[in-house]
């Protein structure tokens, strides 16, 4: 019981964390100052690519699963919880052909689920998903909090 408590502390503590970052800082940054931020392939990252019609095709299911995503956000709007959701449903189902992949797509995936969104209650559906696969990964012992920042560190700056 006492394993749940603190796994329970650690998960809050870290969705606080990357909750406040995600809404007050790289959303505001990102929006002023409209930078592609390239994370991996052609179609994911805030803003990247810059431009729909010049977008190279996607290298790989994951990139394609961004462009689809890229597309929904285009047609809906900036900060559609549809569009994201339904990026979110397509990661966790896929089956990745490598662990490399299924890093970047976990990567992807720990972003979008704790970016902000238009709808709070889109939002909140997001954030819970994120946190049952945070607690599941915890209690299962395939990684622990400190996995998500090491999934966006090897985004970021590669592996």
């Amino acid at each position: 019981m006492q394993g749940v408590v603190i796994i329970t502390h650690c998960a809050r503590m870290l969705f606080g964390i990357c909750f406040a970052f995600m809404t007050f800082g790289f959303a505001d940054a990102q929006q002023t100052l409209n930078i592609p931020l390239p994370v991996y392939g052609n179609w994911c990252g805030p803003d990247h690519p810059r431009g729909l019609a010049n977008a190279r095709p996607p290298v790989d299911p994951l990139d394609a699963a961004c462009m689809r995503h890229d597309y929904c956000i285009a047609a809906q709007g900036r900060f559609d919880c549809g569009c994201d959701i339904s990026l979110l449903i397509e990661l966790r189902n896929t089956l990745w052909s490598n662990p490399y992949i299924h890093t970047n797509a976990r990567g992807v995936y720990d972003a979008i689920a704790l970016a902000p969104c238009s709808n709070p209650n889109g939002l909140a559906y997001k954030q819970s998903m994120f946190v049952k696969d945070l607690i599941n990964d915890t209690m299962t012992g395939r990684g622990t909090p400190a996995d998500v920042f090491d999934r966006w560190r090897r985004l970021v700056v590669g592996p």
